[in-house]
């Protein structure tokens, strides 16, 4: 049986999530560390209405991002068509040009 958690431990378990979050922790990682599994975390901060916090707040612009301001999109958009690119970490680049996909693997590199 699932345990159940009151509103006040729902609360710290989640301030003690974003604490992790905020000092560069991985969002599964911090969720373990705080006893949950993500996707509950994901959960409780849907029901409360509050946004929800999927990635650290990046230190500088990667080329994956100057790719896609470039192009005019918001990060995640992609255009149908041209080369798909997943990297080891999780990010996923679709309808990149292969000169776009040259520069973003010479930076993972």
């Amino acid at each position: 049986m699932p345990k159940r958690y009151t509103d006040k431990q729902k609360s710290n378990l989640l301030t003690k999530y974003h604490d992790l979050r905020k000092s560069g922790t991985n969002a599964e990682k911090a969720a373990k560390k705080v006893g949950l599994h993500y996707n509950t975390i994901l959960k409780w901060e849907s029901q409360a209405g509050k946004p929800q916090v999927t990635s650290a707040t990046p230190k500088k612009t990667t080329t994956m991002q100057r790719v896609q301001k470039k192009r005019g999109r918001k990060p995640g958009i992609a255009k149908a068509g041209g080369l798909r690119l997943v990297t080891p970490a999780g990010f996923r680049i679709e309808g990149i040009s292969t000169k776009e996909l040259i520069r973003v693997l010479k930076e993972l590199k």
